[in-house]
């Protein structure tokens, strides 16, 4: 069997190297941190829905996207940041442009959640879940808390670039 440059090695290889990319972004990356998080917390709260299969993967396809587009948007950054080391208006419409590939991507991921989560008799069921586990609700929220500080503190990498 052939591993070398051509051959099973080489392309699980690509497997660590697209691995590697999506662990820098999240230790580098705030907004990446922030959909991370908000992702699993969309998926922890499903539980309490009744989705259909279609319903199910919108909300992974959204989820997806987005941090694929994030990837997408820190891989564009730093190879104009690598290119262009003064000001430049067609690095600024680069830059641009991919963020706004990852905001389009998370408005549309919104108004999906709202269509498909904006339940009342849901919203009641998590408020009793929660209501009859305290513990919980204090879990939740050391969660969240923790989760927002994850998301901004400051990535090392970052406080380098000076």
């Amino acid at each position: 069997m052939n591993t070398g440059k051509t051959g099973i090695g080489r392309f699980f290889k690509g497997f660590v190297y697209a691995f590697e990319g999506v662990i820098s972004c999240i230790k580098t990356e705030r907004n990446m941190r922030f959909h991370i998080g908000a992702a699993l917390l969309v998926i922890l709260l499903m539980r309490f829905y009744e989705l259909s299969a279609a319903e199910t993967a919108a909300v992974y396809i959204c989820i997806g996207l987005v941090i694929s587009l994030e990837l997408v948007n820190t891989a564009v950054e730093a190879a104009v940041d690598m290119m262009c080391k003064d000001k430049n208006a067609f690095a600024k419409k680069a830059k641009d442009c991919a963020a706004g590939a990852v905001l389009v991507a998370a408005i549309v991921s919104v108004a999906v959640g709202i269509k498909i989560f904006w339940d009342y008799s849901a919203f009641a069921a998590i408020a009793s879940y929660f209501a009859e586990r305290i513990w919980l609700c204090v879990v939740l929220a050391a969660g969240v808390i923790l989760w927002l500080m994850w998301v901004f503190k400051t990535p090392a990498d970052k406080d380098k670039k000076g």
